[in-house]
């Protein structure tokens, strides 16, 4: 004998999160290409890292662009290093007159 189906019985459907990329991750990858000096990298650097956790928490979309914020990030980090060691040698930082010969 079968028992009457109610409504207590009927299936559940659970509400679904939107499948929306990750927002940290699209940051990450903004300020990885904006690197303003070497502190955009080190922005991005940190939001792909973080963004990659929540994205493995959450399931939302993004991974990839989190990995491709902290990858373009260390490069434009290594960039702005070397840029500014550059800046360092070639500016005359000697201290006392410049270069000048005083």
């Amino acid at each position: 004998m079968s028992k009457p189906e109610t409504a207590t019985d009927a299936p559940v459907y659970g509400t679904q999160a939107p499948n929306r990329t990750n927002r940290m991750a699209i940051w990450s990858l903004v300020l990885s290409i904006l690197t303003l000096g070497g502190l955009g990298s080190v922005a991005g650097i940190w939001l792909g890292v973080v963004a990659q956790r929540k994205v493995a928490e959450t399931g939302e979309r993004g991974r990839g662009l989190a990995i491709a914020g902290i990858i373009v990030g260390v490069v434009t980090l290594l960039f702005a290093i070397g840029y500014w060691i550059f800046i360092a040698t070639h500016t005359g930082g000697g201290g006392a007159g410049g270069g000048y010969g005083y």
